[in-house]
């Protein structure tokens, strides 16, 4: 089961927290060839509904992280996963978007190889739910009259996830072609052409609208990489949001309605008209 966690503090000033204490980030190496690196996007944020818990208003989302880059994503703990709750995550840029040479299904399958690597996040045990997340991946806002207007409340929060192919952009590759499966002892990440979604109804992913006027000029902005700690080809394209209606019917309850603006998308797949509702 995937949960989200939240992490406000992990990445600060280049710094990243790890066991013991802080590891300063070395200046990020250049690649031998920019094409291998991952590019991290987020697909247009998909199925809002305003729900009402413990006289709180939150509004929920499905949130999808997709890689339209030319190589994986991929994180490896540093050291290994051991009984400590908080290790290093080490980027590697690989020689191609197959799994590792060793790890393939038959000898005779197309294999990568590390080409460079880099310190970029942590990785933090979840005991209650028996995995690990890796820290500073997206961070979540809602924001009043335009997609960069002023931020509704504390409604900001930097998010870490649990990395895995979890849908594939073109709604029909097989399973088969997963290489980042979980996220309980060893690698994360995400495969060219592959989403990270997390749904609506996992624990952790809301945002408080309980203060908040009615108004039809709200946006749900997500963006992935926020601090660009993450190696990737390009750090300018990493926004999605989508505009909504927040209003009550004639009851006084409050509902929220999806405008159908939304920011540029140049597929289905990153429109999220294929975020699966599961």
């Amino acid at each position: 089961m995937k949960t989200r966690l939240i992490v406000t503090t992990i990445l600060a000033g280049g710094v990243v927290l790890a066991v013991g204490g802080a590891i300063a980030l070395a200046g990020k190496p250049k690649a031998p060839d920019l094409s291998l690196y991952p590019d991290l996007r987020t697909v247009v944020p998909t199925h809002l509904n305003l729900v009402n818990a413990q006289q709180r208003e939150l509004l929920r989302f499905s949130n999808g992280i997709a890689n339209t880059g030319g190589g994986p994503w991929a994180l490896r703990p540093d050291p290994p996963i051991g009984t400590a709750l908080i290790t290093n995550a080490i980027q590697e840029i690989r020689s191609s978007n197959a799994p590792l040479c060793g790890t393939q299904k038959k000898p005779s399958d197309p294999c990568s190889t590390v080409v460079t690597e880099q310190l970029v996040s942590t990785f933090e045990y979840h005991p209650t739910h028996n995995h690990w997340h890796t820290a500073g991946v997206a961070q979540f806002a809602v924001r009043k009259g335009a997609p960069n207007g002023p931020i509704v409340g504390d409604n900001s929060p930097k998010v870490g996830f649990c990395l895995l192919d979890f849908y594939n952009l073109t709604g029909n590759a097989p399973t088969s072609e997963k290489v980042f499966w979980d996220c309980y002892t060893g690698y994360q990440g995400i495969t060219v052409g592959w989403v990270d979604q997390y749904h609506h109804a996992l624990d952790g992913q809301e945002l408080d609208l309980t203060d908040a006027p009615n108004g039809d000029d709200y946006y749900l902005v997500s963006t992935a990489n926020p601090t660009g700690a993450f190696l990737e080809q390009d750090t300018t394209n990493n926004t999605a949001w989508v505009r909504f209606i927040l209003s009550a019917d004639s009851n006084g309850n409050r509902k929220v309605t999806v405008t159908g603006d939304h920011s540029p998308c140049e597929s289905p797949g990153m429109c999220g008209e294929r975020s699966p509702n599961r």
